[in-house]
């Protein structure tokens, strides 16, 4: 009855374990602290999730029921494009902030929600390597504007 016992144990705690790590990699997703100059020379410091695979970028913020002040994320691409977004089971309105490879801004859309299939795809009007993803208003509020602002690029 005792050898019965014991494999059981390990396969639990095996499945603990491998649960406790899936977690983590759901709810600690890559955070990082990233700086955008304004276009009054101010420093913005944003809490930033890293979308910088296909997966992370085709999932982004979707299913989020809420976004935390000065946070969002960060789209991160492997080489400047006119990259679409769509907001499809995404329930947070947000801005959209569009940078080149120097870290300009180049664009900023604001997008409404969406949970149905017929969402609208929100393309910017220039190419751009990184994409920020923060809560509507963030981006007025904050005094960022294109051409004006820039990703401080570490």
């Amino acid at each position: 009855m005792g050898i019965y016992k014991e494999p059981f144990f390990f396969i639990i705690i095996f499945f603990f374990v491998v649960f406790v790590l899936f977690l983590y990699t759901q709810f600690n997703i890559n955070k990082k602290q990233i700086t955008i100059i304004n276009s009054k020379g101010e420093s913005i410091t944003v809490t930033v999730e890293l979308a910088n695979n296909p997966i992370k970028r085709a999932r982004g913020l979707m299913f989020r029921s809420a976004l935390d002040e000065n946070e969002g994320m960060l789209f991160i691409f492997d080489r400047p494009g006119r990259y679409g977004f769509w907001m499809f089971n995404t329930t947070i309105p947000l801005d959209a902030i569009f940078f080149d490879e120097n870290g300009t801004v180049v664009d900023i859309i604001t997008m409404e929600p969406c949970t149905t299939i017929n969402c609208p795809v929100y393309t910017p009007t220039s190419e751009a390597l990184y994409v920020l993803e923060v809560n509507r208003g963030f981006s007025v509020a904050n005094k960022i504007e294109r051409g004006k602002s820039r990703l401080v690029i570490e």
